[in-house]
C-alpha cells in the first residue's frame, strides 16, 4: 500500500493531554446541603469530589487521607468546629485552602475562621454556578466574600470605653484613598478585575495597591485585611 494510500493516524487518545482535575473535600452534616454542594462542585469539569464528611472527626480524617486542594467546610458540625478542619488545612505540607461555606446569621464565627486560614467566606444559599466560581477564585490565590458577609464585616466597629485608657496605643496605619478605594470594594466581593474595571485602572496596578495594603495591615489574604481595617477603625 502506497504512503497516499495509507490513512493518516491521529493522536493515540491514551497519550492526549488531559486536563487535570481538583480533588475537593466536603465537609458538611446536612444531607441536603452537602448534596447541592456536591453538585455545585461537578457542575465544573475542573473538579471532582474526593470525599464528604458530615463530623469533625471525619474531615480531619479525609483530608490526612486524600490531600484535597480545596475544602468547602462548615463551621456547626456535630462533633466540634470546623474551624478546627481548617486549621489543619491551612498546617497541612501540601497546598490546601479552605472556602467556609454557612448560612445567613453565623458571622460571629467569621473571624475565628479568618484567623485559622480561611480564604474566603460565601453563604450556603449562593447560587450553583457561584459557588464554584468562588472555588476558582480561592484556588487563584483571591478571598471571595458573599455580599451578605461583607456588609457585616464593613459594620463591625470594635466597641471602646473612652474613659479607660489604653495599656499601650493602637498603631496608626494610613491608608491612603485609592488603597481604601480598593480595599472597601474588595470587601463588597468584587474580584482584582471587576475592581480594576469599575475604577478604570490596570489589573496590575490593583495588585500592586493590594500587596501595599498587606505590607502596611500585615496580612496576607483579603479577608484578613478587612478584618484588621475594621478592627482599626480604616473604614
Amino acid at each position: 500500500m502506497s504512503d497516499v494510500d495509507c490513512p493518516e493516524k491521529g493522536p493515540d487518545p491514551a497519550h492526549r493531554a488531559v486536563k487535570p482535575t481538583v480533588d475537593v473535600l466536603i465537609v458538611e452534616d446536612r444531607l441536603e446541603i452537602a448534596k447541592r454542594l456536591e453538585r455545585a462542585v461537578l457542575g465544573d469539569q475542573g473538579f471532582r469530589i474526593c470525599s464528604i464528611a458530615h463530623t469533625r472527626a471525619q474531615g480531619l480524617r479525609d483530608l490526612a487521607r486524600h490531600r484535597p486542594r480545596a475544602v468547602l467546610v462548615d463551621l456547626g458540625l456535630p462533633d466540634g468546629s470546623g474551624v478546627d478542619v481548617i486549621r489543619a488545612a491551612e498546617a497541612a505540607d501540601w497546598d490546601c485552602d479552605s472556602l467556609v461555606v454557612t448560612v445567613f446569621g453565623d458571622e460571629g464565627r467569621v473571624f475565628e475562621a479568618i484567623r485559622a486560614g480561611a480564604k474566603g467566606y460565601i453563604l450556603k444559599n449562593d447560587r450553583l454556578e457561584e459557588i464554584s466560581q468562588k472555588l476558582h477564585t480561592v484556588l487563584e490565590g483571591g478571598s471571595p466574600i458573599s455580599p451578605q458577609i461583607a456588609r457585616f464585616l464593613l459594620k463591625f466597629v470594635p466597641q471602646q470605653n473612652p474613659e479607660a485608657a489604653p495599656d499601650e496605643p493602637a498603631p496608626v496605619i494610613s491608608l491612603t484613598t485609592r488603597e481604601h478605594d480598593i480595599l472597601k470594594l474588595i470587601a463588597m466581593g468584587f474580584k482584582r478585575q471587576e475592581v480594576a474595571d469599575k475604577l478604570q485602572i490596570t489589573l496590575g496596578t490593583v495588585g500592586s495597591h493590594v500587596n501595599n495594603v498587606y505590607r502596611k495591615l500585615e496580612v496576607s489574604s483579603n479577608t484578613e485585611a478587612v478584618a484588621v481595617a475594621n478592627r482599626l477603625g480604616l473604614f
